[in-house]
């Protein structure tokens, strides 16, 4: 794919999300779970994710990656097979 088609499609789906600013607080919290979890490598973007989801009261994430978010408690995490099997 082409970047012009990726940054098409990036614009289009925009308007589907709401995007939630990257604070002071998520940081605070990224760290504290990346030394509470041992967090390291690719493996950081994870906590990321999760120090953003705190911060902001969301409680579920749909995402391919279930094990990788394991460790984090107070989260729910949903595979979008589970979720269409469920819709069926």
């Amino acid at each position: 794919m082409s970047v012009q088609w990726a940054a098409a499609q990036l614009a289009r789906m925009k308007h589907f999300f709401i995007l939630l600013p990257d604070t002071a607080d998520t940081f605070v919290q990224w760290e504290r779970l990346v030394m509470q979890h041992q967090v390291s490598g690719k493996k950081a973007h994870d906590a990321k994710l999760v120090a953003s989801m705190k911060v902001h009261g969301i409680v579920t994430i749909l995402t391919f990656n279930v094990e990788d978010f394991a460790r984090y408690w107070g989260i729910q995490v949903l595979h979008p097979e589970h979720v269409l099997a469920e819709l069926r």
